[in-house]
């Protein structure tokens, strides 16, 4: 009974730890920048993606198409498409071998001017199919059963190719790949077919929303951790604010809150911690610096604090890239 008794009030304890002791997590859109920087490059060409063969394809043109579409929703670039491309080819009388890739780049170059040229190979275009069984067993009414499988996977690789289209130089070089599954059963009989359309549709998707990361910056949502305590509402009140897009009120009601006397040092931990985060996603890199650095110094042995502060140099790094896009 004593061992009951210690096991539950060590469970109060945790509890009421736990409730004084918490955290607040919130989704914040976050804007990254492109792999590759073409703010130089006001135009985008989309020139030929091949299948394995090297030949264009049904499936080749669909990922050719996707990517110009995924350029134009962007609105970062000029695009010229295929069609445009053709038109140019047959007004300039351009020697043209029937794919455009880096071997005609030059000669549109000379007409189109600074451009980035997009071409590309699948490199796998593949649906595969297993069927499979569990054992049969009989139910208590004597009706035997036997459990039957299709396990189906559709995957795609295409390795796209980015270079200027004046110079031939190749700006970047990657593999985009995107593989899905999916898995339909039923008893004592053939189980339903796999939609395998739909999962090469994902596939092109997937595909799609890689290369717009390729060359244009994109919007991610991240997630926030704020911590809290029932000694300060003052916290809570300000993370009110952050989740209703008031992020200016917040941080200054943080901020007078650093100034409250009495605080306990791990709550005035978790006020500079917490005003530290919102500056950094607000961009106020060096004040985040201040007042995560500030949160480290009352509780030095924080794994927490220490982490933001790494994140903190990694936000700043995509910060600067992304100025160099936009």
């Amino acid at each position: 009974m004593r061992a009951k008794g210690f096991l539950l009030l060590t469970l109060l304890i945790l509890v009421l730890f736990c409730f004084g002791c918490g955290t607040t997590t919130m989704r914040i859109n976050v804007k990254r920048p492109a792999e590759i920087n073409l703010k130089n490059y006001n135009k985008i060409a989309v020139g030929d993606i091949t299948d394995e063969y090297g030949r264009k394809s049904r499936h080749s043109k669909d990922v050719a198409d996707s990517i110009t579409t995924t350029l134009f929703e962007s609105k970062h670039f000029d695009v010229l498409d295929r069609q445009h491309l053709q038109a140019v080819i047959e007004e300039h009388k351009l020697n043209f071998s029937g794919i455009i890739d880096e071997s005609t780049a030059g000669e549109l170059g000379k007409i189109i001017g600074a451009a980035a040229l997009v071409f590309g190979r699948i490199q796998t275009d593949d649906y595969k199919e297993e069927r499979t069984s569990s054992d049969g067993y009989t139910d208590k009414d004597g009706n035997y059963h036997k459990k039957y499988y299709r396990n189906g996977v559709y995957t795609l690789l295409v390795n796209i190719k980015v270079i200027d289209i004046q110079t031939a130089k190749v700006l970047a070089v990657k593999t985009l790949a995107a593989s899905y599954k999916d898995k339909t059963s039923a008893d004592n009989k053939t189980p339903p077919k796999i939609n395998a359309s739909a999962l090469y549709t994902s596939c092109i998707n997937n595909i799609k929303r890689q290369f717009l990361k390729m060359v244009a910056p994109y919007v991610v949502s991240v997630n926030a951790t704020f911590q809290t305590d029932s000694k300060l509402p003052e916290i809570d009140n300000a993370i009110i604010q952050f989740k209703i897009g008031e992020w200016d009120e917040g941080m200054k009601l943080l901020e007078e809150t650093t100034k409250k006397p009495g605080l306990e040092p791990k709550v005035l931990a978790k006020v500079y911690y917490d005003l530290g985060l919102a500056q950094m996603y607000r961009g106020e890199f060096e004040n985040s610096k201040q007042n995560l650095k500030k949160a480290l110094s009352i509780n030095p042995g924080s794994t927490v604090y220490q982490k933001a502060l790494i994140q903190l140099k990694a936000e700043k790094k995509n910060a600067e890239k992304l100025k160099e896009q936009i």
